[in-house]
């Protein structure tokens, strides 16, 4: 997975156009419970908290542009908890996030996501990496986070992971993995139909 998000950032050329919606004025999320979301910092303050250590504690992995984290990153808040999504970094065809989970005492701690990779012997591997690289996309109802990590730009072949928020961790629920083919036009899977590698 580090191999792909390393490809995916040596081959971007231009920067994305920025996502409409930014953490500047956040919305409030679907689920929260505003008396509990009361115990916790404004967006603002939460993020520069975590903008201020992500250097120091190498949060990204090395893959740290402070434009992208400032424009694209977001606060989600469910119950008197907030899961921080840190864009690390824009790439050719996806980005690149590295998620933190901040408490009501005001502590913080970098999450790991769980993912699969198959090595040499085609054997699927477990591995557990601070960084992911894909398309990310939350459901604060269901505190549900889904990655869609394509190992190639026309995304016919990757991974999709299912991340359970817990208010203290991303628990993976499932996880697929398509191989890229010699002829994706004619092999196309909608990543939703990839082989499910787990459980």
């Amino acid at each position: 997975m580090a191999i792909l998000v390393m490809i995916a950032i040596a081959g971007c050329n231009t920067p994305p156009a920025p996502i409409p919606e930014t953490s500047s004025s956040p919305p409030t999320e679907p689920g929260t419970d505003p008396e509990s979301a009361d115990t916790l910092p404004t967006n603002e303050v939460i993020l520069q908290t975590v903008y201020d250590q992500v250097e120091s504690l190498d949060l990204c992995n090395g893959f740290y542009q402070p434009e992208a984290a400032q424009a694209e990153s977001r606060v989600y808040r469910v119950g008197d908890r907030a899961l921080v999504e840190l864009v690390c970094a824009n790439a050719a065809y996806q980005s690149v996030y590295a998620y933190v989970a901040y408490q009501p005492d005001g502590s913080w701690q970098p999450l790991s996501l769980d993912v699969f990779y198959p090595d040499e012997t085609g054997q699927f591997v477990r591995a557990s990496e601070g960084t992911v690289g894909g398309l990310a996309t939350f459901d604060p109802e269901q505190a549900l986070l889904t990655v869609f990590s394509k190992a190639r730009g026309i995304g016919d072949c990757g991974s999709l992971a299912d991340y359970r928020w817990s208010g203290g961790e991303l628990e993976l629920e499932t996880f697929r993995y398509q191989e890229c083919s010699d002829s994706p036009e004619e092999n196309l899977v909608e990543p939703a139909n990839y082989p499910q590698i787990y459980p």
